[in-house]
């Protein structure tokens, strides 16, 4: 991967943070029923299924969708930790406790683990299967 997709894809995971960050202002969905933070992990989740696809599918063109899918994950849960870290850990004085009370954070940092790979290693797998019947 060049160095230009790294620094957009930090870009993207900056961005990606700032706008879950605002939607749950004023207190980062503390004040949120338990409900509506399930329900939002739900509809994320649902959510990033075509939109994990889509960024799989046009981003990057190598066809490596098992291995792109790891690279949007690591940019996806690993700056977005350590953006969590310096508000809730280290401004508000939370220390590393915070995933606990912020379990809906915490939650997306393993859940795109699982799911992004899963959608890249079937694309890869769809497309493979398409490869071999257009060949034969």
């Amino acid at each position: 991967m060049t160095a230009r997709k790294h620094l957009e894809l930090l870009l993207y995971s900056f961005v990606t943070w700032f706008v879950f960050y605002l939607f749950g202002l004023p207190d980062y969905y503390q004040s949120w029923y338990f409900w509506a933070k399930a329900a939002i992990c739900v509809v994320v989740t649902i959510v990033y299924f075509p939109a994990t696809y889509y960024t799989l599918k046009n981003y990057w063109s190598n066809g490596e969708h098992l291995v792109n899918s790891l690279w949007l994950t690591l940019y996806l849960t690993l700056p977005l930790f350590v953006y969590d870290y310096l508000l809730l850990a280290l401004y508000k004085g939370l220390g590393i406790s915070f995933v606990i009370p912020y379990w809906y954070l915490t939650f997306f940092y393993f859940s795109f683990w699982v799911q992004f790979p899963i959608i890249g290693w079937w694309l890869q797998r769809t497309e493979t299967q398409q490869l071999e019947l257009d060949a034969g």
